[in-house]
């Protein structure tokens, strides 16, 4: 039974950027396509969790390690964001030591429960090869694409933002779900992204497709492609700054 809701974004993420509420400037949420904004008062609201698409104790006994593993590497990388970001790379044996291969499968799974609920919410059906990976009985990643990298804008939006502004919040966001067709027109998978300040997970998922796959279950080094969004470059971010800019009267 569908009974409970799971955090869109990770609560401890919502905790780290924005602190543990009730915020008494409330945190803006705004959804692609539209120029309404929500204000939302705290991290335990409504407004940051998906519809009821999980049963309780799968959001969390059985998935508890998954989101273990999901906040190690969260913490990891937003404490040492610089050295990341300039290295391109992060190693998991440095987050989780010796273990790092069931971890890094239980981060996995994370990054897959998430999307599930996201594809629930959206009207779309989960497979069956996704329901046996999460409960171990598939050993291999199966549908989905998965792709950690680092968006640069934001890198850059968030280190100007705390160097000149003195502003240390983060930044959260859901991509919206754009629909992948074939020559017939008939919808095959869908595409999206989710992320928290600079790190980025684009994922895929195709309905047919028998086996995924994941660019960190290389090895224990992982390479994180830097790009940069279409129309944004270096400086972009101080060039557009109203604050910077702004001239005083």
């Amino acid at each position: 039974m569908a009974d409970s809701r799971e955090h869109r974004h990770k609560k401890a993420d919502v905790v780290r950027s924005f602190g543990s509420g009730p915020w008494s400037a409330p945190v803006v949420r705004v959804r692609g396509g539209s120029s309404y904004e929500e204000r939302i008062q705290g991290p335990n609201s409504d407004k940051l969790k998906f519809a009821k698409v999980l049963c309780a104790n799968c959001n969390n006994a059985r998935s508890q390690p998954f989101d273990l593993a999901y906040d190690a590497l969260a913490s990891f990388l937003h404490q040492n964001a610089e050295s990341v970001v300039e290295a391109g790379s992060f190693q998991f044996s440095r987050m989780y030591g010796k273990n790092w291969r069931d971890e890094r499968r239980a981060l996995a799974k994370y990054f897959v429960k998430s999307i599930c609920c996201r594809l629930a919410e959206d009207g779309v059906c989960v497979p069956q090869a996704i329901i046996r990976y999460m409960d171990g009985s598939l050993r291999d990643l199966p549908n989905l694409t998965l792709e950690m990298n680092v968006n640069m804008a934001k890198y850059e939006l968030g280190v100007h933002m705390r160097d000149v502004h003195g502003d240390g919040d983060g930044s959260l966001w859901l991509g919206d779900h754009q629909i992948i067709y074939d020559q017939n027109n008939d919808p095959v998978g869908t595409f999206s992204h989710l992320g928290f300040d600079w790190f980025n997970l684009d994922y895929q998922f195709m309905f047919t497709r028998k086996r995924g796959r994941a660019n960190f279950f290389v090895g224990d080094s992982v390479r994180l492609e830097r790009f940069w969004p279409d129309g944004f470059s270096a400086g972009d971010v101080a060039r557009a700054c109203q604050d910077c800019n702004s001239t005083s009267t």
